[in-house]
């Protein structure tokens, strides 16, 4: 078992039982160490995983810690040498831990591979992208609605600024040299902020579409939730606050302010006002999510 399979679970029971379902479709019992890390929820989720799932590792957090806190917690459990972080609203549709682990011992030059992901229809998602920047995350927005500039045919790997979080593998003994996850984010960007960490270090992200995996992006704790829309831009903040300049950190936060203070005023919403402003003059503030 030289590779360890690392999920996050907080109110999924659901997903999280399709997520390991499908992995044990294609990865038998014993041969890849599954670490669940269970983030105080309240579904059951932590007594009724280990008796669907025997051969699990789950690891049971007195609070929501966070994203990336609680895969830095399951990093720390694991004892394969790779170490493959896995979303719990994703589906293992083939054998997918050996392609991967393969294509890192061949790419000495990259730190991270990630999978193609697919939405629940079978068409493509948006899964890698450049390093935010007010100009390419414009250029993300223009993208959004129109994939096909971004769909090919060929099953060739393509090195990226950064691969998505929700299915990537690394090396431990890398994730450990570069301190893991930053937990300062509660949850968005730390995939990105690690990426971009490994890049600073000459070690890119390579993007795999040979190999696939469902994504159902967001459907396991509600995505249009206005805490999570909160959180987002905190993040946000945090990445721009550590990688871009004083001139980038200035325009997003006139970005968030122009976006979101209309539709706030609009609904008389008097506190949410409050809170976005404090959030934009520092994302250092509590994670609401907790």
């Amino acid at each position: 078992m030289n590779t360890s399979i690392i999920i996050v679970n907080y109110n999924g029971l659901r997903f999280t039982q399709q997520c390991l379902e499908s992995l044990y479709r294609f990865h038998a019992p014993g041969t890849v160490e599954v670490i669940v890390v269970d983030n105080n929820s309240s579904d059951g989720s932590q007594n009724k995983l280990p008796r669907l799932f025997p051969a699990i590792n789950l690891v049971p957090l007195p609070e929501n810690r966070g994203f990336g806190a609680a895969n830095n917690i399951g990093a720390k459990k694991a004892k394969g040498d790779f170490l493959f972080f896995v979303n719990n609203d994703t589906i293992f549709t083939e054998e997918t831990v050996d392609a991967l682990q393969q294509m890192l011992l061949k790419q000495n030059e990259h730190g991270i591979v990630g999978p193609k992901l697919l939405n629940e229809d079978s068409s493509f998602q948006r899964s890698f992208g450049e390093f935010p920047s007010i100009r390419n995350e414009l250029a993300e927005k223009r993208l959004a609605g129109n994939h096909s500039s971004q769909v090919t045919t060929s099953e060739q790997p393509v090195r990226k600024d950064w691969v998505t979080g929700a299915a990537f593998m690394i090396k431990r003994e890398l994730f450990e040299a570069v301190g893991g996850f930053d937990d300062g984010f509660f949850m968005y960007f730390e995939d990105i902020d690690l990426c971009r960490t490994l890049a600073e270090r000459g070690l890119w992200s390579l993007y795999v579409p040979a190999v696939a995996m469902i994504h159902l992006g967001g459907k396991s704790y509600g995505a249009k939730d206005r805490r999570i829309t909160m959180e987002y831009r905190r993040s946000q903040l945090r990445y721009y606050d550590k990688h871009n300049s004083r001139f980038q950190r200035f325009m997003v936060r006139s970005y968030i302010i122009l976006k979101f203070i209309p539709k706030i005023t609009e609904h008389g919403g008097i506190n949410q006002m409050l809170d976005l402003v404090k959030m934009v003059c520092t994302s250092q503030q509590k994670n609401i999510l907790r």
